[in-house]
């Protein structure tokens, strides 16, 4: 997997939690789609998300680096550079 297709995968994860009607691209920041607050108890838009681009990840033969703490404020250019090996 590259890093666009990394891209292409966190836009298509984003969009599916945009009730917000934020526009999702590579500039879109994390936290104008997702929330701690949108879900039950411990499940919620941010924890589904950041599981997700995981799983992706691991399953694509990647090894996982350690995200950002800040990455809900980072938009997706700035963190698949991030977490992308």
């Amino acid at each position: 997997m590259t890093k666009d297709q990394l891209k292409e995968i966190m836009k298509f994860q984003l969009s599916n939690f945009n009730d917000e009607g934020v526009p999702i691209n590579n500039q879109t920041v994390h936290n104008a789609v997702l929330s701690e607050d949108d879900g039950f108890g411990h499940v919620n838009s941010v924890q589904l998300y950041k599981d997700v681009i995981k799983f992706v990840l691991v399953k694509q033969g990647h090894k996982l680096k350690k995200w950002p703490s800040n990455w809900l404020e980072m938009d997706v250019d700035e963190l698949s550079s991030a977490i992308y090996l």
